[in-house]
């Protein structure tokens, strides 16, 4: 797990996941959905609410990344000792491979309510089934699943707001 957050975390192209909290998240999402996973009720519930709040501090810190990194066209091209880049025209007439997987887009709007789905999906609604009276293996099922979707939103987020270097490139930033 902790390998995998580090091909993420060296990739200096895309700011929002070069930082130290990358491979954090990584290890809170391991820690605390393993826990779940195997009914480790008590020690899910702090690892949940844990993670949920790191994951809480990743997404504000994470959303100015790209801006305070200073990259432009000019450093995207490697152009701007000769002075200010533009465009002539596009490098492409139609989509590829570049625009399809590293310069997404998603709206402010669009982006809040699935962080807002992922934090109680992912961890606080799982935390509040554990914290019942009667956690039974139904109840902690339905908290793995609850977490596994939640999961697959926040994982979403995280390749979908990317916001990658090579998007100045196609003036797409």
């Amino acid at each position: 797990v902790f390998a995998t957050s580090m091909i993420y975390t060296q990739m200096k192209t895309v700011p929002r996941w070069c930082h130290p909290t990358t491979p954090l998240i990584y290890l809170l999402y391991a820690l605390s959905g393993g826990a779940l996973f195997v009914g480790q009720v008590s020690i899910a519930k702090v690892l949940l609410l844990i993670a949920g709040a790191v994951q809480l501090l990743v997404w504000s810190r994470a959303d100015y990344r790209f801006a305070n990194a200073g990259s432009t066209i000019e450093t995207a091209t490697g152009l701007g000792e000769i002075g200010k880049v533009r465009q002539f025209e596009p490098p492409h007439t139609g989509t590829n491979y570049l625009l399809t997987e590293m310069v997404y887009v998603i709206g402010r709007k669009h982006a809040r309510n699935l962080r807002i789905f992922a934090l109680l999906a992912a961890f606080v609604g799982p935390a509040v089934l554990l914290s019942l009276p009667q956690s039974t293996v139904t109840v902690i099922g339905l908290a793995a699943i609850l977490h596994l979707l939640g999961l697959f939103a926040s994982r979403w987020l995280f390749f979908a707001q990317a916001e990658h270097v090579v998007g100045l490139y196609y003036d797409q930033r």
